[in-house]
């Protein structure tokens, strides 16, 4: 970093950033640019499809001598690009919103416009600008866009045909460049001259040893050459996907190449003639000039952008989502009879936003695939847990656009654990909008069984379960009766665990003959009870002194004496975190902690809360089980045993302050206060033990709904594309 600051200071100031031109201006708007580059007017002009990128050249207001470089992304307005324009609208960009004074602005739909800008780039100023003026003069209620919209730095009118008010707009576009927060920012000289020998080039696509190799051309290697290539895809100079394997062999030098492809699919008569569904004949016909490994690597890249995804039954073929019909097939008969299953329990989310953005739902819908009943429409899909077989549990995601709400719901025996799986991948999909207004609801589960309208904000619920003591009970305020709170957000809320523990303790002392329905439910919370213990540490895990597999269990070291802790060895194994199916890892991931009084210290909190887990890890089915070891429940059994005999010993430790332990023995600390000083102690021992990082072979995966997990060469498979 000190390195990096000296070559700041030496460095030059960087007079580039991005302008996106977004809106339903028609070919007023496509000719925008072309007039603010000082090009002719042309009658014959057609508009945008897809995405059009060119420079625009401006001079700074106050800087004498420098001229300011926007890269100028043009939009097409048609509303099946919206979807894909999501993914190039981002923050420290200057938009401007077009829209034809001849039509309106409630034609140019400039509240959508803004509330997408809003939910998308919340940070970025915005120009309105109305086009034909020579035509039409522009009638706006520009105070109260103001009001709702303080992103507004701007309004012009313009002709494009005869360049009235072109002036003030530049002027306008001027002004607010220069305070971008990008512009003027200083780089390493270094990192300067590689970012425009890259631009420079003339390829459409290099392979990243070239890009390395341009770049250490200009003295920019190690951590600074992947710093640089990030900014530079940040920037939309390049796209580049370094975090997966299917797309880091490649770097795309012109981002409008690629979109011009993918705006083939989505307009491709074929396609939406069959309602999405897009074939492998069919891209070799419609990017043919492309080679195989190109035509396969844009596949990618749409199903990255979540536009589609290959069918698990032929993955010869792909559906294009933003192509799916608006109708809805008839799957009330379906959804209604799980109803008439005995029991049927029913969970329900709705996701209150200001405004539902272009993606809603249909990319949650590409990314939930797997779960896919083949029953989906452009606003909704029913999903199922075990799609290829007896399906237990349905779940029916709609989203309403003109009402302006999500909402899921799920319904069978034990719906808690694909409940809370779905929602995590909706949160997912929604946190791609960070200016996006949400307010998550609960319904009243009704009294004396009779439904009530009433629905509690999650976020309300949150608080009163978090209190210390915890509220056990909110009054209804449509009915005044009390409801009981960790049943309303049993599954959803960490501070629910125990309750989730308890009942899967209640199923395992009663499960007798192993009968279907409890089995069921038990294998549901176990998975849920595994999961959503990785998934409250993601955010520590984000740390490089804390990244690092976070599941194991502690085994006597060999010549261990019953009695106290200290001078005694201990060993450590790494276990698989497939929710569902924790098990320890079949070769390597097993270590010697040489000093482990005091290494548990540090991690005491963390090793109870792991231990309550990990009482329900043993599967009680699995072929994969039988490839592992035959001795395998005794040997779970053994660990689970010491295990919680330590956790017993934990109050009889002195508790050292030094090593980040505050919590008193007995308190239930945030799930953040536990993993932090507890996930760094295990990455240093990891690192001591293990410095190669093997770690039992486990492999780090992102699943679609945003959990990171730490899995074995087998279940790794489950999440391959």
């Amino acid at each position: 970093m000190a390195y990096l600051r000296e070559q700041l200071k030496a460095g030059r100031r960087q007079w580039v950033s991005k302008l996106l031109i977004v809106g339903e201006g028609g070919v007023g708007k496509t000719a925008l640019l072309r007039s603010l580059r000082g090009e002719p007017f042309d009658h014959q002009l057609s508009t945008t499809h897809g995405i059009r990128i060119e420079s625009l050249e401006l001079a700074h207001p106050t800087e004498a001598n420098v001229t300011m470089q926007l890269n100028a992304w043009d939009f097409g307005g048609q509303e099946i690009y919206h979807a894909t324009h999501q993914f190039f609208l981002t923050n420290r960009s200057l938009f401007v919103l077009a829209w034809n004074a001849r039509h309106g602005y409630e034609q140019g739909k400039l509240y959508y416009w803004l509330d997408t800008i809003q939910a998308r780039a919340p940070q970025s100023p915005v120009i309105l600008v109305a086009t034909w003026l020579d035509e039409r003069a522009a009638d706006l209620p520009l105070s109260e866009l103001r009001a709702k919209y303080p992103q507004i730095v701007g309004h012009c009118e313009i002709s494009n045909k005869t360049g009235q008010g072109l002036e003030d707009l530049r002027k306008a576009l001027t002004d607010a460049a220069a305070g971008l927060p990008l512009m003027g920012e200083n780089w390493p000289a270094a990192w300067l001259n590689a970012a425009e020998a890259i631009r420079a080039r003339k390829e459409k696509h290099i392979s990243p040893s070239t890009l390395l190799k341009i770049m250490e051309g200009q003295g920019v290697s190690g951590d600074n050459a992947r710093i640089l290539t990030r900014w530079l895809h940040e920037l939309g100079d390049i796209l580049h996907y370094h975090d997966d394997e299917e797309l880091n062999d490649i770097v795309i030098l012109k981002p409008q190449w690629v979109t011009g492809y993918i705006s083939q699919v989505l307009e491709s008569e074929e396609v939406i003639g069959k309602s999405g569904i897009f074939t492998r004949l069919q891209m070799e016909k419609l990017w043919r000039d492309l080679a195989p490994d190109m035509r396969d690597h844009f596949l990618r890249l749409m199903e990255r952008f979540d536009l589609s995804y290959r069918t698990l039954e032929n993955r010869e073929i792909s559906l294009v989502v933003e192509r799916l019909p608006l109708d809805p097939p008839d799957y009330q008969s379906q959804w209604e009879a799980v109803k008439k299953t005995e029991p049927c329990r029913e969970i329900l989310m709705k996701f209150q936003l200001n405004t539902i953005p272009a993606g809603i739902p249909t990319w949650f819908i590409a990314r939930t695939h797997r779960f896919s009943t083949h029953t989906h429409w452009r606003t909704g899909a029913l999903f199922a847990d075990l799609p290829e077989q007896e399906q237990r549990h349905l779940a029916l995601v709609q989203a309403f656009p003109h009402e302006r709400y999500l909402q899921l719901t799920v319904r069978g025996p034990t719906p808690y654990n694909f409940f809370a799986l779905l929602k995590d991948g909706i949160e997912l999909i929604l946190r791609r909008f960070p200016g996006l207004r949400i307010e998550r609801l609960i319904p009243c589960p009704g009294h004396n069984h009779e439904p009530c309208p009433h629905e509690f904000k999650y976020a309300s619920l949150q608080k009163a379960i978090e209190r210390t003591p915890p509220v056990v009970d909110i009054q209804c305020p449509a009915s005044f009766k009390p409801v009981s709170v960790p049943h309303l957000l049993f599954g959803l809320h960490w501070r629910t665990q125990d309750a989730v523990l308890e009942r899967i303790g209640t199923l395992e002392t009663t499960l007798v003959g192993k009968q279907d329905e409890l089995l069921a439910e038990l294998l549901a919370l176990r998975e849920l009870t595994q999961r959503e213990f990785t998934s409250i540490f993601r955010r520590e895990q984000s740390g490089i002194d804390t990244h690092c597999p976070n599941v194991f269990v502690l085994r006597r070291g060999r010549g261990w004496l019953t009695g106290a802790i200290a001078g005694q060895k201990m060993d450590l194994q790494l276990y698989c975190q497939a929710p569902g199916c924790w098990h320890p890892t079949k070769e390597g991931g097993h270590y010697r902690i040489d000093d482990p009084a005091r290494w548990i210290k540090a991690t005491a909190p963390y090793i109870r809360k792991l231990v309550a887990v990990l009482k329900y890890a043993a599967p009680l089915t699995g072929p994969w089980v039988a490839m592992a070891w035959p001795d395998y429940e005794r040997m779970v059994k053994n660990d689970l045993s010491f295990m919680t005999e330590l956790v017993k010993k934990l109050p009889d430790l002195e508790m050292d302050r030094e090593l980040g332990l505050t919590e008193a023995i007995g308190e239930v600390p945030t799930p953040e206060r536990v993993g932090g000083a507890a996930l760094r102690a295990l990455r240093q021992l990891l690192n001591e033990k293990d410095p190669q990082q093997h770690w039992g072979g486990l492999k780090k995966v992102l699943t679609p709904e945003g959990h990171y997990l730490w899995l074995c060469e087998h279940h790794a498979k489950e999440y391959a594309m």
